[in-house]
């Protein structure tokens, strides 16, 4: 006995059959564009030509291109399907446009790859942490995991007076503040990373 299943509609609801024509004629339009596009990225052909990446090839980029799908805040590289489901829950902004991917476009061929523009929130409170990290060094950097994971009570509970002197001495914030910036709540001001300069005479030794 056969045993027939519904097919999945790319109809939207109350959508007139004029209404889903046009769209799939524009959509059947811009799918050459995606492709073409997709064939022409260098690493896209860099991974086609790597026999270690025996399912990533030509035929597979045909019917499954790699896309650039842009928000406000942040960009994700990968396949169509895969990508506009992982970036279902994003909170990245205004969004959300599916785009051809860039000739010189670099991304993970086993993954969707994330790219955080300056305005990104996400970007902006995992610099913090990360800068929060290097400055309180070896010892004290798990105190902003610890902080990311636990209410501000819980963390100011356990802090010993040893962890708040080191925060109050290292960051120049109190351990309340601490606690909101690890959870990306607050932002402040933190001393930069030292960069080194070339000297005036460096020139003269060449």
């Amino acid at each position: 006995m056969v045993q027939w299943f519904p097919l999945r509609t790319l109809r939207f609801p109350d959508e007139t059959d004029t209404e889903f024509r046009q769209r799939a004629e524009q959509a059947g339009q811009y799918a050459p564009l995606l492709v073409d596009a997709c064939l022409s990225n260098e690493c896209a052909q860099e991974y086609a030509d790597d026999s270690e990446l025996p399912l990533f090839t030509i035929g597979d980029l045909e019917n499954h291109p790699i896309v650039r799908i842009e928000y406000e805040q942040a960009i994700a590289i990968g396949g169509i399907g895969e990508t506009l489901r992982a970036t279902k829950s994003k909170h990245w902004g205004d969004g959300l446009s599916i785009l051809p991917l860039g000739k010189d476009d670099w991304f993970f061929p086993d993954r969707i790859t994330y790219i955080y523009r300056p305005n990104s929130l996400y970007n902006q409170r995992f610099e913090q942490r990360k800068r929060m990290k290097e400055l309180l060094g070896k010892k004290y950097r798990p105190l902003v995991e610890t902080a990311k994971r636990n209410t501000k009570k819980i963390f100011l509970e356990f802090l010993t007076e040893q962890q708040g002197k080191a925060i109050q001495r290292i960051l120049d914030i109190e351990p309340g503040i601490f606690w909101r910036m690890a959870k990306g709540r607050a932002f402040h001001p933190l001393p930069p990373r030292e960069v080194q300069l070339e000297l005036p005479f460096m020139d003269n030794m060449e």
